[in-house]
């Protein structure tokens, strides 16, 4: 297949949530520029706008994360819970970090997990450990709210440092914002500053970009220009918040060529050497859905490491791609979305190796790219 298309990629959820999170902590107006559409970042802006006694994240987990602090340091008494999915979905380190803070938090069901009965009040920071094994997410709600303590914070990371560029984008955006943040190997001090209102434009979304990168490797001849990117060896931009720019660098085994323009960046296919690869998914396991099939689709062995935390996810992701993957070759061809908009969106491109697919809930792919479906017509899916 021969692609010559122009791209707007959504904005990035994960710049998005965080930014909501710092006008929130910050107390004035999150007028960012391009704050994403997508239902994760609509699901946490409703909550902390309207925060009723019960506050439903449904499934997003950063949401989960990021409000559970925001509720534990907010005077009032709420109860926060989510899909049977997200009370699936591990919390008890975060909870237990903000016990150890002086917060009154208690599990409503099962111990570890949604829902949670939190009585707000205020909290005055300190030190404190916590173990970020299971996601950074759990040390970047507590990081985000750190300014606002008025002895603000010290923190131990404790267990295995994983997605660490999702930390860091943390610390880079609440520095952006006036705040005094800094990370030395597994010791992070935040002294008390509150954030101050700044310009902030939310960049396009590498993981939403890497959904492209496998179209260009499917394809013969291609050039897709995605606008708004920059180019990741550039050092600035986006490629200084998104730890997911790396699928640029990966992408090259496949035959995909990325350059720099000034409205973005245009992938292109070259030849390429079929050889066994190896991928480390500890910093970036929201791509794995993604190589996993592209090596699926070109038929290239692989080894794949980093993979842990990967159950943890809207779904187990390790497990669901090994399911859908397997499939390949029947007639008729039937993807299941396994409500995760990451194996939709990284199954979707092998159509064009294999012919028309059905998926059983194909609207998933709102979580994060809304018009994934519109970016995509000539995808033979069937509906």
């Amino acid at each position: 297949m021969k692609l010559h298309c122009d791209i707007t990629l959504p904005a990035s959820k994960s710049e998005s949530n965080r930014a909501l999170m710092i006008a929130a902590y910050g107390g004035f107006a999150p007028d960012f520029q391009n704050l994403s559409e997508s239902n994760d970042t609509k699901v946490l802006g409703k909550a902390l706008k309207c925060k009723p006694h019960i506050i439903d994240i449904a499934d997003c987990g950063t949401a989960a994360r990021f409000m559970t602090t925001y509720l534990a340091c907010h005077e009032g008494d709420w109860l926060l819970t989510g899909t049977e999915r997200m009370k699936q979905r591990p919390i008890k380190p975060l909870v237990d970090a903000l016990l150890s803070l002086g917060a009154d938090i208690q599990y409503v069901e099962k111990q570890g997990f949604l829902p949670l009965q939190i009585h707000g009040k205020g909290l005055q920071g300190g030190q404190v450990s916590i173990d970020m094994s299971q996601s950074s997410q759990f040390v970047s709600s507590l990081l985000l709210a750190a300014p606002m303590f008025p002895q603000g914070l010290e923190m131990e990371l404790q267990g295995c440092a994983n997605s660490l560029p999702y930390l860091d984008m943390t610390l880079k955006m609440m520095c952006h914002f006036s705040a005094q943040a800094e990370r030395q190997g597994r010791r992070i001090v935040v002294k008390p500053q509150s954030y101050q209102k700044q310009p902030f434009t939310v960049e396009p979304d590498w993981t939403a970009a890497s959904y492209w990168y496998e179209i260009a490797a499917f394809s013969e001849e291609c050039e897709i220009r995605l606008y708004g990117l920059s180019g990741p060896s550039t050092g600035s931009g986006t490629a200084n918040l998104q730890g997911d720019a790396i699928i640029a660098e990966w992408m090259k085994s496949f035959g995909v060529c990325t350059t720099a323009v000034d409205d973005g960046i245009i992938l292109t296919k070259t030849p390429f050497e079929r050889k066994p690869l190896s991928f480390d998914f500890t910093n970036h396991p929201d791509l794995y859905p993604t190589v996993a099939a592209t090596c699926a689709g070109l038929h290239i062995e692989a080894v794949f490491t980093g993979l842990d935390n990967l159950a943890l996810k809207e779904s187990d992701r390790v497990e669901a791609m090994r399911t859908e993957l397997a499939k390949l070759g029947n007639s008729p061809l039937h993807f299941c979305a396994h409500n995760d908009h990451r194996i939709v969106m990284a199954l979707a491109p092998l159509t064009m190796l294999y012919g028309t697919v059905t998926f059983d809930h194909p609207e998933v792919v709102g979580k994060s790219y809304p018009d994934f479906w519109k970016d995509v017509p000539f995808l033979p899916i069937m509906w």
